[in-house]
């Protein structure tokens, strides 16, 4: 029997005094990135904060994703209104452009090739989504009616996206997005949202996926629960997200390319669990709860669990993100002393 990696925790610390911490994304190569107290911040293996650079008049922001060559994507804020921003490995900030007539706007990802993902919102809280290039060329994504509403929600390294878009009768539909922004609805059996898409083409939602040539694959549920919210898929096809059980406890779910689904139970003890990412091995990550503990947690590849440290002086709570390599996981803790959350590197061991 092989032997499981262990892996080592790390504390996020702020950047001063007592601030909170939050980790959004990591990448392969091991970058950090996130959020202290209200600055956009980036850490170190040991993990020691750098403050990322703010456009001049806006007051902080947060740093939403990062891809292995250190580019990261995110958002500055000042009042109400949000600007989505690009710093390059260097640090250097770069304000992204919005479309005519909106008023806001955010980053939600970046892929290895530097493009990036998110939504620019008009007046009246209309969301219409957005792609921009490495160099920072807006392109806005196709409607399915003129001036119709757009969100987009997961980006492959192709520049396909995957998101939801409203029709002609106002219903929200799930589509898919061409490299080149054109709009294609997604055939029945729909699903209002279409929440990831893999390098392959395969979109899922809850419930379905759909290969690129748009065959549907339902993604049940099994004797022991019914089928519920999906959450990622990866470029082999595998998804997962949770579900209930027959005595209504949450639990997370692993389906394979089929759709056969197999149970991620939670650690020994607790009655619930919650998935929240997958790497391309099968690796999965999350919390397993019990009572009023709840618990980082890593799968393996045959679904059993794993629980994850905590740092000295944090509960660890959640684990969130899982690099390509399984050699980094992202999530957050409690810090009873100071009341206050941080976040947790978990790197292998």
């Amino acid at each position: 029997m092989l032997d499981r990696p262990g892996y080592t925790a790390i504390d996020l610390r702020p950047l001063a005094g007592d601030a909170g911490t939050s980790a959004y994304s990591v990448s392969d190569n091991e970058f950090v990135v996130g959020e202290s107290g209200s600055t956009p911040a980036r850490w170190n293996r040991e993990g020691d904060p750098s403050a990322l650079a703010v456009l001049d008049g806006y007051s902080g922001g947060r740093a939403c994703g990062v891809n292995k060559t250190g580019a990261i994507a995110g958002i500055l804020h000042i009042g109400d209104d949000l600007r989505p921003v690009r710093w390059d490995p260097t640090g250097e900030v770069q304000g992204l452009e919005l479309p005519d007539g909106t008023v806001s706007g955010a980053v939600n990802r970046i892929n290895e090739r530097g493009s990036m993902l998110g939504g620019a919102m008009e007046p009246g809280y209309r969301w219409r989504a957005v792609r921009w290039t490495s160099e920072g060329r807006l392109m806005e994504l196709e409607p399915l009616t003129v001036g119709g509403e757009t969100q987009a929600h997961d980006l492959n390294e192709l520049d396909e996206v995957a998101g939801t878009a409203k029709d002609v009768s106002g219903v929200r539909t799930a589509v898919r997005w061409s490299g080149s922004g054109e709009v294609s609805r997604l055939p029945s059996p729909r699903r209002a949202t279409a929440c990831c898409v893999n390098d392959e083409g395969v979109v899922a939602a809850d419930g379905v996926s759909w290969s690129r040539d748009g065959r549907a694959t339902l993604l049940t549920g099994g004797p022991a629960f019914r089928a519920g919210q999906t959450l990622k898929i990866t470029n082999t096809g595998a998804t997962i997200g949770w579900g209930a059980t027959t005595d209504g406890q949450q639990i997370g779910v692993r389906w394979n390319r089929s759709g056969e689904p197999t149970v991620l139970p939670p650690l020994p003890l607790d009655t619930a669990s919650t998935c929240f990412d997958i790497n391309d091995a099968g690796l999965v990550v999350g919390e397993s709860a019990g009572g009023t503990t709840v618990r980082p947690v890593w799968w393996d590849e045959n679904a059993a669990p794993h629980p994850l440290p905590s740092p000295d002086g944090l509960d660890a709570i959640v684990a969130q993100h899982i690099t390509t390599t399984g050699n980094v996981i992202i999530g957050y803790g409690y810090d009873r002393a100071r009341a206050t959350y941080r976040g947790i590197a978990w790197y292998r061991s």
